[in-house]
């Protein structure tokens, strides 16, 4: 059995550890998301995929824009959206547009992608882009209702995509280095640019699922294993977006159980709350590496 990633931590200095990446959230919207799986926000489009993205790299389609509701650059991404073309042609009726928006729902997304070179702060002016991938840390990714049509469904395996190796992937996880530094108004993450999305990989729950507070999800702490069922993480949040097919699939499961899951990980906000609020008291949970949880975005069948 492989040891946990913890312990390879040398190995990692090599991997991701090149652009370091600034971002400034405020801490009302940690405290707003820390347990909800997802965002509703008023989305203006500047830029979008016309069309899916070959499923060779990954099916999605792209849309950049702003929404008051995020206050930072963002990219709203449909799953599979060869087989969402509704929700898709409604994005495009306002692409452009200054005075008309889409409305979409999907999990928030905050991580170390494609940040560039500038801090992203929140709630700061956003420089003007005319590109579908400006500098950026959120996304709405995946999105899961555009106005009134509900993509849910969406969330699957994506055929003829190859997913990420769980081993390489979560490697890079858990060892991104990290740095909080709390404010009163705004808390700052410096962390390094990170990509491996969409890996696939076994879990095994630790415990029950249980509804986030936020009511829009479940949410369940979980083993990460290979998919010869060796061990790689011990515990880790997973995080499914309400009545979505692997949301379904985990509330049906117990303790012990296991899922074969696609999934993409995400900044944690309820851990970048916690090392804040124990900062005074134990004062290196502030330099532990990122927190960060799993978006799980697809069920495998056995």
């Amino acid at each position: 059995m492989k040891h946990v990633l913890r312990s390879l931590a040398v190995l990692a200095i090599a991997v991701g550890a090149n652009a370091q990446v600034v971002i400034k959230l405020n801490n009302s919207f940690i405290d707003e998301f820390k347990n909800r799986a997802t965002i509703t926000a008023t989305y203006s489009v500047v830029k979008s995929h016309h069309k899916p993205n070959p499923p060779s790299k990954d099916g999605d389609t792209h849309s950049a824009g702003t929404a008051p509701e995020i206050g930072l650059a963002a990219v709203a991404e449909i799953m599979n959206a060869k087989e969402q073309k509704a929700a898709l042609n409604a994005i495009l009726a306002v692409e452009g547009s200054s005075t008309e928006t889409v409305t979409i729902t999907g999990a928030w997304r905050l991580w170390p992608e494609h940040a560039g070179g500038k801090d992203q702060v929140q709630g700061a002016s956003i420089p003007p882009f005319n590109t579908t991938n400006p500098d950026h840390v959120f996304q709405v990714h995946p999105i899961i209702t555009v106005n009134d049509i509900d993509v849910r469904k969406s969330l699957h395996p994506i055929v003829g995509f190859t997913p990420k190796d769980a081993e390489k992937a979560f490697l890079q996880y858990e060892n991104m280095r990290c740095k909080i530094i709390p404010g009163g108004t705004q808390t700052t993450l410096m962390t390094n640019m990170a990509g491996f999305n969409y890996v696939k990989f076994l879990m095994r729950l630790n415990e029950d699922p249980a509804p986030l507070s936020g009511a829009d999800g479940t949410r369940v702490m979980a083993t990460v294993n290979t998919l010869d069922d060796e061990l790689l993480v011990r515990n880790r949040r997973m995080i499914f977006l309400k009545d979505t097919p692997p949301d379904k699939a985990v509330r049906k499961l117990h303790k012990g159980d296991s899922l074969t899951v696609l999934g993409i990980p995400r900044i944690d906000l309820a851990l970048v709350a916690f090392r804040t609020a124990h900062a005074t008291d134990q004062p290196e949970v502030l330099d532990w590496n990122l927190p960060y949880e799993i978006i799980v975005v697809g069920v495998f069948s056995k």
